[in-house]
């Protein structure tokens, strides 16, 4: 066991002064007690001696008294280290100051949102799901974080790392929702990921995601959400050059022809594609600028997860086919025309609302309940929106809630208490009665 060195101090009176009898004996210089030191044990043994106090020329004794000392001890070491040279030296410890620590790096961030989505979990609670950076006030490098954040409160639920892979001097993201609920991260268009809804969690699926498909044999270059009018596909080029659209629900891959041909008609339908419902606004009409935004509910066949073309309901004339007309020409006016209600799948359509007003107008939310919009309503461009909720069967106002003047919302899902909107990486809750509760977004 290695010997930690301590000062030698006499072990009756303390004193360190003390002389060199022979190896490993000294005097007390201050009150004459003999002691030898026991390496073994690290014990110190003595003998007490009484010792007349000194007279006459006792300073100058003394001082050499101790040079000879210190002189004989330096031989003494010198003589022990020749003959245990291999044996474990004792450690000279010197009691230096400690160096002050070093400043902790800063671990408070800001942390800035990319992209964000609002849905509702599988616990039927709202959810806000957020990616982005992590900007640190220190010397901590900034990294990608995905957050998951109670929209009812606006707390985070919990933030997982998001790996970025290699490929652009940013983090680029993108998120991709499909109609049968599930939602992918895209990563620098490189890496795709699958939200666990459940566990709050990233998977990465890239390359599963695209496994089977004799097309992408060739791999995958880059990888994008695809439009949302269009149906749930990825928009993907090709190791060998080519665009592609993938359609994981269905395990379809189409060409750009293709893709146009399967979005359109009743021919490219999937098999057994039910009759469902839906509400849309009309377009502000270019040819007829004054006519009123319509809210439109219509009746189409779904292609579940296969291509689609939402309808464009605007009105315009219609001069029964393709070509350059003049007003001479026979026309009818129409806000869709049965060519593009076929390519649609639409069967029926009726104006929902009629004679209402509606300005900047979105929908937010529908089922076969409620139907939530967002509007201005007036044309001054300096009122604030209003959220509205309408009875989906009958088109009767339930509830309108003015916003403040920085508020929009774009987004909205239905829960147990009412319903919980998105703003970028704002939530609000609306209860049934039209309560409306604003939440704190993420630091």
């Amino acid at each position: 066991m290695a010997k930690a060195i301590k000062a030698i101090e006499c072990p009756k009176c303390g004193s360190t002064q003390k002389a060199l009898v022979s190896p490993e004996v000294f005097r007390c210089e201050n009150c004459g007690t003999e002691y030898f030191l026991d390496n073994d044990d690290i014990n110190i043994n003595y003998t007490v001696r009484q010792v007349a106090p000194p007279t006459g020329p006792a300073p100058k004794l003394r001082v050499l008294a101790g040079v000879v000392a210190v002189v004989a001890l330096l031989l003494v070491f010198g003589v022990r280290q020749l003959f245990t040279r291999d044996a474990p030296q004792p450690v000279f410890v010197a009691s230096v100051p400690a160096a002050p620590a070093e400043e902790e790096k800063s671990s408070k961030f800001s942390f800035s949102s990319r992209e964000a989505l609002l849905y509702l979990a599988p616990t039927q609670k709202p959810v806000l799901f957020q990616v982005g950076t992590r900007s640190y006030d220190g010397e901590t490098q900034d990294s990608s974080y995905a957050v998951f954040a109670d929209a009812t409160t606006g707390t985070a639920l919990k933030s997982v790392p998001v790996p970025i892979p290699p490929g652009a001097s940013s983090p680029d993201f993108d998120l991709k929702q499909f109609s049968n609920g599930d939602l992918y991260l895209i990563a620098n268009k490189t890496a795709v990921y699958r939200v666990d809804k459940a566990a709050n969690s990233l998977k990465e699926v890239t390359k599963p995601l695209f496994q089977g498909q004799p097309k992408l044999t060739s791999g995958i270059a880059t990888v994008e959400a695809g439009d949302d009018d269009y149906g749930d596909y990825f928009a993907l080029f090709t190791n060998d050059g080519r665009n592609l659209m993938y359609f994981p629900l269905i395990h379809q891959v189409y060409t750009q022809d293709d893709f146009y041909e399967a979005r359109h008609g009743f021919k490219t339908l999937q098999p057994r594609a039910p009759t469902k419902t839906a509400f849309i606004f009309s377009r502000k009409s270019t040819t007829y600028p004054e006519d009123k935004i319509q809210l439109i509910k219509y009746q189409y066949r779904d292609n579940g997860g296969g291509a689609r073309d939402l309808p464009r309901f605007e009105w315009s004339d219609d001069y029964g086919g393709s070509g350059i007309f003049t007003d001479a020409d026979p026309h009818v006016k129409r806000l869709i025309t049965p060519y593009e209600l076929k390519e649609a799948r639409v069967l029926s359509y009726t104006d929902f609302t009629p004679g209402r007003l509606y300005f900047d107008p979105s929908l937010l939310y529908a089922d076969a309940d409620y139907v939530l919009i967002s509007f201005k309503p007036t044309a001054s461009p300096t009122i604030p929106v209003s959220v509205q909720c309408l009875d989906a069967r009958t088109g009767a106002i339930r509830f309108t809630q003015p916003l403040a003047a920085s508020d929009s919302p774009d987004r909205a899902i239905r829960y147990a208490q009412g319903f919980a909107l998105q703003d970028g990486r704002q939530t609000y809750t609306l209860s049934l009665s039209g309560q409306l509760q604003k939440y704190p977004e993420l630091p």
